[in-house]
């Protein structure tokens, strides 16, 4: 909690919505000692696989917050996808490899380029997680109005019916598509609901197929249909599209429609369904927010930015504005100046603005079909497992910060520049020989200083000392230099990736992006940066 003069704040910042978003951004404040609270409308935590899809540079901000174990017990099991025409006829039969998503693993992209998990087993990680820093959600507590001044934010909520108010620093609205946060804050949503495309997801047993593959049938008329199993969740996965009533309406989610548009597609099996955990009925939207802030007041994920699920990037989307969000909010609050929190947008907003662009391609393109009857997505999903989209980089490991103001190239001799994501590479510990990623270095919510080359590292200034760790990274040990802090990259895979072939500085930020390259021998401008940022 923290005290004013002139106010007593309830917390720091107040997170509506309590999805991966949220979450995410809870943990990334309360592991850097900022009050938070979380408060979401529902009375009970969803179930369902709903988002499931998670990228590797989302797995990557998992392993930073030192959830990816917990969370690799969930992932489900890489199973064959077979594609079947609207004759009912096996086209393909498509392995899935390891590495989907991506060529293949390798040193530097240690993580497959998608996984599935189900969205309700990652939102337990994360809540015992957040827990582990004595934080929890809190059910049942709808926003229903905020006002705002130059200190602080009050929001109107409703608790279990009864009315109260939060006085927080700052506001972060995680509350999806349908956002309160964003709707009270005045934020524009443009874009386009296309009334003609219904998609029903949901999760449910199903009675007369096996459970060792996925399922998928493709009709010249209707589409594209999906029915996985979900062995991990104890469940089944199914899509497909929807035609519009008379109306022109949807038709209510029910297990009798969902029966009904199965059997009545051609060429499939006799199937039952039935136990259903959720059913839903989703309209295609394509919107974005113009802007991610409006004074202190922000928003994330999908309250602001929605598209179709093509590519499963919308969650990870989501997770990824959180992580940008959280350590710069941190910041401010210990003292940064404001400006810094100006970045989230401009850093944020151009990468929303491309997945709504490739994710609305991908999906128009996996609708169309052959002359034959055959999908598009069939071709489609092909590309994408094996790392070949032609619209986007579903790892999303590409995703950069070229040109942000917190981008700063000082040299031209790295192959990596500022704002590229920083590489993983295995290394050894040149104290006691052991193997250390430099993942493991980069873990925690410090800057990184990697110096690549024979060379001593400076005295970090008392003012940056629990800002900042760095690391001399050599091809090869010296007993000239300091053990403690030397990584041995024998088999350059640190030099390779990050493109080193003189001595270089390059500094990570605690969100996994290079914030600055520079000549060996330039700490100044390292300790410049943090001056900048932090006004230490």
């Amino acid at each position: 909690m923290t005290n004013t003069p002139n106010n007593i704040f309830d917390t720091d910042v107040l997170i509506v919505g309590a999805g991966p978003v949220g979450l995410t951004l809870a943990i990334e404040l309360a592991r850097r000692g900022i009050a938070c609270r979380v408060i979401d409308q529902l009375a009970t935590y969803p179930i369902g696989t709903r988002a499931r899809g998670v990228s590797a540079r989302t797995q990557e901000i998992f392993d930073n917050l030192s959830i990816i174990e917990d969370l690799q017990s969930y992932i489900e099991p890489r199973l064959p996808w077979r594609f079947y025409d609207g004759a009912g006829r096996l086209v393909q039969e498509l392995e899935v490899p390891v590495s989907f998503g991506a060529d293949h693993l390798t040193p530097d992209r240690p993580y497959p380029g998608n996984v599935l998990i189900a969205q309700q087993h990652t939102e337990a990680v994360l809540r015992k997680h957040l827990s582990s820093y004595g934080q929890h959600v809190e059910l049942d507590c709808t926003l229903t109005n905020f006002w705002q001044d130059a200190e602080q934010v009050v929001a109107e909520v409703v608790r279990a019916g009864l009315k109260e108010e939060i006085r927080a620093r700052y506001l972060v609205g995680c509350d999806g598509g349908n956002s309160a946060v964003r709707k009270c804050a005045g934020i524009a949503f443009a874009g386009e609901t296309r009334d003609k495309r219904f998609t029903m997801f949901g999760n449910l047993d199903v009675e007369g197929l096996e459970p060792t593959c996925f399922y998928s049938w493709s009709d010249s008329q209707k589409g594209f249909m999906a029915l996985n199993p979900m062995p991990l969740s104890n469940t089944w996965f199914f899509s497909a599209p929807l035609q519009p009533d008379e109306h022109g309406e949807a038709p209510v989610a029910s297990m009798e429609t969902f029966q009904n548009i199965f059997d009545t597609w051609p060429g499939t099996p006799r199937v039952k369904f039935s136990n259903p955990l959720y059913l839903s009925i989703y309209r295609l939207n394509i919107r974005m927010v113009d802007r991610y802030r409006s004074g202190r007041v922000f928003v994330a994920g999908d309250a602001a930015h929605v598209h179709p699920p093509a590519g499963g990037q919308g969650m990870n989307t989501g997770i990824q504005d959180a992580h940008n969000l959280g350590w710069k909010l941190a910041y401010v609050l210990q003292g940064a100046p404001e400006a810094l929190l100006e970045t989230y947008q401009a850093e944020r907003l151009p990468i929303a603005q491309e997945v709504l662009a490739t994710s609305t391609s991908r999906i128009l393109s996996w609708t169309e079909t052959d002359a034959n009857g055959t999908s598009a997505g069939v071709e489609g999903i092909t590309k994408m497992i094996h790392g070949k989209d032609p619209f986007s980089d579903t790892t999303q490991l590409s995703v950069n910060y070229r040109g942000s103001s917190l981008a700063r190239d000082l040299t031209t001799s790295t192959g990596i520049r500022a704002g590229d994501r920083a590489p993983d590479a295995l290394c050894q510990s040149a104290q006691n020989r052991e193997q250390v990623r430099l993942f493991d270095v980069f873990r925690g919510t410090h800057f990184t200083l990697l110096a690549f080359g024979n060379q001593h590292l400076p005295k970090i200034p008392a003012a940056y000392q629990d800002l900042l760790q760095a690391y001399t990274v050599t091809r090869a040990a010296s007993p000239a230099l300091d053990t403690a802090h030397l990584l041995l990259d024998s088999e350059e895979q640190a030099y390779q990736a990050y493109g080193i072939t003189t001595d270089a500085l390059i500094l990570v930020r605690p969100d996994g992006y290079i914030g600055l390259t520079a000549a060996g021998t330039a700490y100044q401008a390292i300790f410049d940066y943090l001056h900048e940022i932090s006004a230490r």
